[in-house]
This record gives structure tokens, C-alpha cells and sequence, in this order.
């Protein structure tokens, strides 16, 4: 078998659909009896495929002028572009134009349609004009959880039997390290060596930011605050709502952070990780915490109980109050911690990037 998947969230500087690209790619490659496959890429720079040995052609064109071509000319057909393959898989919500090929479509979350106000402009303009279409175009569809798939069944009338939950996995290098060791490295690479709390994730208005920081305010706590994670769309002012709370000298913005091997340090650091956002598709962070035995607390919203199951303690997103005595509750208690810690451990072995990928192969296999 065939198999075409896209590969132009590989950048440089990779977030959500990078990641999952990357892993999942990695574990099919890793599986016996592994299809063949074939990348395809659009945009200005050439995709980021080290440690990725698949055969892959690029089109040098912005990939929005690409996504023109597909709706108005239905050309260039990507299973032609590669020489013929069996599936294509498109990992971010567009699906392409085929000559005889089936296709999967991965759809991570409609917060674009579920809630446009939390969605950038640019994002939801260039998807919410033809998501339906194309997911009701698919020959199968893959949500990355339970809350993800009935939002796909029930924004975009696609009948449940095509759509599959997959789950997504937390990358190997998220595991339990010293916490001494942990907060070396931090105090090395951020200058911060006192105890904090830790949000991670790109700053957008769905992530619940100001509910955050004015929890973190009534808290009253002896710690610092660690948001780590670049600025995304309609993020300005949370540093000067920081200064309005009174908390600025203990709330530290971190921006984007290129180095990947300082998030386990992080975690592994951190007294809790603090995550009470409106509205995930899966919640990778949640899990990246709980596999490095942070304790964590999160929103009841959506898709985030189900990755953290009965390990995380839960808040609704809306009760500050709520989210602020959350926060004393879990640093203070050095006993609960543990427990929170012991119980995460376990929630995140249940998720593993191998079961994704034969997962994945099985609904490949299923359409030919």
C-alpha cells in the first residue's frame, strides 16, 4: 500500500499539527510491515524532515494560493503529484482534489465554527467556507477525541461511522526526571529558582489567560507564575492586566521557546500545572504534564476530561474562585501532590504514539 500524507506543518517553528505530523509519522515508519509513503509539502520553505527518511515532493507556492487552485480548479490532484498512491492523508483540515485515491481527513478542533469569537480571522476564514464539504467528502474522517468527533457529527452532519477517534500521545522525552536536576536546568535557562505554577500553550483568547491570571491574584500564593508559549491572535494586554492585578513581578511570560528539551524541565519543576482553557480538540499539554508527574489542574471543558481522566482536579473555566482555591489546594498539599502526581503518571501511559499510529494504518487499510 501506497500512502500520501501531508507534510507542510513540518516547519521550523512547529505547533499543534507540526507535532502530530512529526510523531505520527515517525511511528508508522516504525511499524512492521510499514506501507510506503510519500510527503507532500506546499509553501515557501522546504519542510523540516530530519530524522523522517520518506521520499516527498514540494510545490514552492504559498499553500493558500494552493488551497485556491483545489476549490476553483480542482487541480493539481495529489495522488498524481506522487505517482500514484492508494490513501492521502490530510492533516489540517483542507482536502485535496484525487484522481482514484481515498482520503482521510484529521480534523483537531472546531473552535473556528463552535466558537468564532475565540478563533483568529485569519483561521477561520480559511477553513469555516469549506470544512463542511470536505469532511462530508472524506472517505473517513479522524478526530483526536470524543469531544472533537461529536462537534464533527454534529457542526458538519458527517455520519458518526466515519468518523474515528485516534488519540494523540505525548512525545518520549515528557517522562518523570529529578526535580533537582528539573529545577537547575529552569533556573539555568530562565533565571527563576523560586516555586511556581506553569501554563503552557500559544497565548489565544481560548486558553482562558485573564481568568488565569486573576485566579493566580486571589491565590495569594508564594509562588511565581511561568506562561510559557508565544503570542497567538488577540493576546496583547495580558502583561498589563498582570500590573492592573498587582501580580506582574511574580507572573513571567516566557514567549515562544525554541528549545524543546527545556518543556520537560518545566514540568518536571513545576508544583502544578494550571490549564482552564475554554475550548481544546485534545489537550496536549494536560498530557505532557501528567507523563512528567506535574500535578495537574484543569477546565471541565470539552475535550480535557477525557485526557486527564481522574488524575487532574477539575475547575469549571468560568469560576475564578474556583480555579484560585484549586491552586492553593494542590501547592500547598505536599501529600496531595503525590497522589495527583502517582495518578498521572498512570492517565498518560494509556496514550502512546505506536497505538496511534496502528490505529491510524488500520483505517488506511479499511478504504483499500
Amino acid at each position: 500500500m501506497r500512502v500520501g500524507i501531508e507534510i507542510t506543518p513540518l516547519n521550523s517553528a512547529p505547533t499543534g499539527v507540526g507535532y502530530y505530523v512529526r510523531h505520527l509519522l515517525t511511528a508508522l515508519l516504525q511499524l512492521p510491515a510499514s506501507p510506503e509513503y510519500h510527503g507532500l509539502a506546499s509553501g515557501l520553505s522546504a519542510p523540516d524532515l530530519s530524522n523522517l527518511p520518506i521520499p516527498y515532493r514540494r510545490l514552492p507556492v504559498p499553500t493558500r494560493m494552493l488551497y485556491k487552485c483545489w476549490e476553483a480548479l480542482e487541480w493539481p490532484r495529489v495522488d498524481s503529484l506522487l505517482g500514484g498512491v492508494d490513501v492521502y492523508h490530510a492533516v489540517n483540515y483542507v482536502l485535496p482534489p484525487v484522481v482514484a485515491a481515498r482520503r482521510v481527513l484529521s480534523i483537531h478542533d472546531l473552535c473556528f465554527l463552535r466558537h468564532p469569537e475565540w478563533a483568529s480571522p485569519k483561521i477561520a476564514g480559511l477553513f469555516r467556507k469549506n470544512i463542511q464539504k470536505h469532511a462530508y467528502a472524506a472517505d473517513a474522517v479522524i478526530a483526536c477525541s470524543e469531544a472533537t468527533k461529536q462537534d464533527i457529527v454534529t457542526l458538519l452532519n458527517v455520519p458518526d461511522e466515519r468518523v474515528q477517534v485516534i488519540y494523540d500521545a505525548a512525545d518520549a522525552i515528557f517522562h518523570p526526571i529529578g526535580r533537582g536536576l528539573a529545577k537547575t536546568h529552569v533556573a539555568d535557562a530562565l533565571k527563576i529558582d523560586a516555586p511556581y505554577l506553569l501554563f503552557v500553550g500559544t497565548r489565544e483568547p481560548r486558553k482562558n489567560l485573564p481568568g488565569l491570571l486573576k485566579a493566580f491574584a486571589l491565590a495569594k500564593l508564594p509562588h511565581r507564575l511561568i506562561i510559557a508559549g508565544g503570542m497567538g491572535w488577540n493576546s496583547e494586554g495580558l502583561q498589563e492586566r498582570a500590573i492592573e492585578l498587582g501580580i506582574a513581578d511574580n507572573v513571567i511570560f516566557t514567549g515562544y521557546l525554541h528549545e524543546r528539551s527545556l518543556f520537560p524541565a518545566l514540568y518536571n519543576a513545576a508544583d502544578a500545572f494550571v490549564f482552564p482553557s475554554w475550548y481544546e480538540g485534545f489537550g496536549m499539554p494536560v498530557l505532557e504534564a501528567m507523563a512528567c508527574g506535574c500535578p495537574v489542574i484543569a477546565s471541565d471543558a470539552t475535550s480535557l476530561p477525557e485526557v486527564g481522566g481522574n488524575a487532574a482536579c477539575y475547575v469549571a473555566p468560568h469560576d475564578v474562585e474556583a480555579l484560585a482555591h484549586a491552586m492553593r489546594q494542590v501547592a500547598s498539599d505536599t501529600t496531595l501532590r503525590e497522589e495527583m502526581r502517582e495518578k498521572g503518571l498512570r492517565q498518560a501511559q494509556r496514550f502512546s504514539w505506536r497505538r496511534c499510529a496502528e490505529e491510524t494504518v488500520a483505517c488506511y487499510r479499511s478504504l483499500v
